[in-house]
């Protein structure tokens, strides 16, 4: 009996995402490496560089927050949503397979500071979050300071910022479709997360009337 308990307290997603964000963090270091050895001599190259310490950045806060989050509470016990979780946070990595085309570099300038700019809302957003980071639909502590103030979801809006920025950089219909569909994933993970947070916390529905999903005072 003991042995099953302990089997269930477990924290399953913690075992199975420390070490694929740990492997995430080693390869975008030794991608940031050689960044380091390109000559700066423009903007975009700058940014470009700023973008690769941000992934670096986000990659290490994220297997940290995994291995400090405090026990969930509450998680859902249907399969589509925790399916629709990680295939919204690994879908995303169909870009790199996906074609591409040239762009001006106006356009790249554009691209690239989307996923700075993205990848650096993430990062606060992730900040912000702390030991209440989830992937799977969990409930733990409500969050109200930072970017939580105004919108329920900054993660999510953080992430296709910075997808958009990739697709801008090197657009095609499949980038497109890719960042459609992972759009879609992430509506989904928003409601299904709020129905579970609204049913085991008591203050969420005041949370929800004083924000809004992804968009402040519009959606």
């Amino acid at each position: 009996m003991q042995l099953t308990e302990s089997t269930r307290s477990m924290d399953l997603e913690r075992i199975v995402l420390v070490p694929i964000f740990t492997i995430l963090l080693v390869t975008s270091t030794l991608a940031l490496f050689t960044r380091v050895n390109t000559p700066l001599d423009d903007l975009l190259g700058a940014l470009v560089l700023t973008h690769s310490l941000l992934l670096v950045a986000f990659n290490l806060l994220v297997v940290a927050l995994l291995l400090v989050r405090s026990d969930a509470t509450a998680k859902s016990r249907s399969a589509l949503p925790r399916i629709a979780a990680y295939a919204g946070t690994f879908g995303p990595f169909l870009l790199g397979f996906a074609p591409s085309s040239e762009v001006t570099r106006g356009l790249a300038l554009v691209g690239v500071s989307l996923q700075a700019a993205g990848m650096a809302f993430l990062m606060y957003s992730l900040g912000t979050l702390r030991r209440s980071f989830g992937v799977a639909p969990q409930v733990r502590a409500l969050v109200r300071t930072g970017p939580y103030r105004f919108i329920r979801h900054p993660l999510y809006v953080g992430e296709i910022v910075t997808l958009t920025g990739f697709v801008v950089v090197g657009p095609s219909t499949q980038k497109v479709v890719i960042l459609a569909v992972t759009a879609g994933i992430q509506v989904y993970r928003a409601i299904q997360e709020e129905r579970l947070m609204s049913r085991h916390n008591e203050d969420y529905a005041s949370y929800i009337t004083a924000t809004k999903r992804f968009v402040p005072g519009v959606f």
